[in-house]
């Protein structure tokens, strides 16, 4: 090959090189040039990318202002209606400090296509045109300020159960008992947290039970007849222990339902002044002072007497230190409040009243139940000394269906 036909070879190559160069420089001129036509056009146009939506509104080619527009006037906070019983509540937004993040969930929408790299960009752009992304609205509370108003509604729903009761002024009446309701708040606040949340704001139906009364009107129709009674004694002329002997019988008068125990204590409540009882003379360690309460271990005596008589299961009792005037030794029941208390339980198949009440010197108890409860009784006390103290034993019989038992009840001494 000759020298001029070499370099003319040489010539031609570095010809069609830069020919080549030129072509794929106009290329990517061009292609970035339709790069930034598209972007400008798509990516930084001021409008929300393709195919976005938030919850059903698609917000495609719009300005953040007119998203917000459009979710605001479809997802408006509103109140929420609740109906039990053909009435109805509601809870207003601004009670509960309502709110929809409208605002975050358009600037997130507005961002998806720009908060990344450029390349990113396009590619969750051109993503998104086919695949589509939605966004959820979140919706925002003031927990404490929705627990309350819930409670403020239940409070005007809620009515407590009524235990059905006895009469027994004239004859045996039986007050009848009624079922009570009761919100349940807990259930309640997930269905209004449910509206909030699906942006349904239909009215929702309160769920309410209905509760039952612990004491219903056919436990009492069994009550018929007295099964025993007691009465003691005392001084009328003194005020203060009078008015405690008939304000504890008072809070004794209750039913006692089978397998039930009875509490002294628990139904006269601690003696206090703050309780209700007076100053009167009381026993403390061998000797009678002034304390509130005076005079309600006569009460707790006279119920004693009551259900030992009636056949009452006798579960705790204790004598006093000193014997007592309105009945022999060994049938007295001693209370206080820190360690001594006067309890019975209901052994019967059937419910029993305590009718116990106190007035003109007299503390009166009867024992009220099922005939078919009736038993016979018979109370036998064994006095006795003890290193020169004087003592008693009781003991009761009790006779049903020619069938007796006895059993020993307790033993009390007393300091003279």
């Amino acid at each position: 090959m000759s020298e001029d036909t070499a370099v003319k070879q040489k010539g031609d190559f570095k010809s069609k090189r830069n020919i080549i160069l030129i072509i794929l420089i106009a290329i990517i001129i061009v292609f970035v040039g339709i790069l930034n036509y598209f972007t400008s056009k798509n990516l930084y146009n001021g409008k929300i990318a393709q195919n976005i939506y938030i919850e059903d509104v698609n917000v495609s080619n719009m300005t953040k202002q007119e998203a917000l527009e459009t979710i605001d006037a479809k997802y408006p906070t509103k109140k929420v209606n609740l109906s039990y019983n053909n009435e109805y509540y509601t809870i207003e937004p601004n009670q509960v400090d309502l709110s929809y993040d409208t605002k975050d969930v358009v600037d997130s929408a507005y961002n998806l296509t720009r908060e990344n790299s450029y390349f990113s960009n396009i590619v969750t752009y051109i993503s998104t045109k086919f695949k589509g992304h939605d966004f959820s609205i979140k919706v925002s509370y003031d927990e404490d300020k929705l627990d309350k108003k819930i409670s403020s509604i239940s409070k005007q729903i809620n009515k407590p159960s009524v235990d059905a009761s006895i009469s027994v002024t004239s004859g045996i009446y039986v007050k009848e008992s009624q079922t009570g309701l009761k919100c349940d708040d807990k259930e309640n606040k997930k269905l209004i947290e449910k509206a909030y949340k699906d942006k349904n704001y239909e009215t929702i139906a309160l769920k309410v039970d209905v509760t039952q009364p612990k004491i219903k009107t056919e436990d009492l129709k069994s009550i018929d007849s007295v099964l025993a009674g007691y009465s003691t004694t005392f001084n009328s002329s003194i005020y203060g222990r009078s008015y405690n002997i008939a304000l504890a019988l008072k809070r004794c008068s209750t039913v006692v339902m089978p397998g039930e125990t009875f509490s002294y204590n628990k139904a006269t409540g601690p003696r206090t002044i703050s309780n209700g009882f007076q100053n009167a003379s009381v026993i403390v360690s061998g000797t009678y002072q002034d304390a509130p309460g005076g005079g309600v271990c006569q009460g707790s005596t006279t119920l004693f007497n009551a259900a030992l008589l009636s056949g009452l299961d006798i579960t705790q009792v204790r004598n006093h230190s000193k014997t007592s005037s309105y009945v022999p030794r060994g049938r007295d029941a001693m209370v206080n409040d820190s360690d001594s208390d006067f309890k019975f339980t209901n052994n019967f198949n059937h419910p029993v009243y305590i009718s116990a009440y106190a007035g003109g010197g007299q503390a009166s108890v009867k024992i009220y139940g099922s005939s078919q409860d009736k038993v016979s009784v018979s109370i036998k006390t064994d006095n006795f000394i003890y290193n020169g103290l004087p003592g008693a034993k009781t003991y009761r019989t009790i006779t049903k269906n020619g069938k007796s038992e006895t059993k020993h009840i307790y033993t009390a001494v007393y300091q003279e």
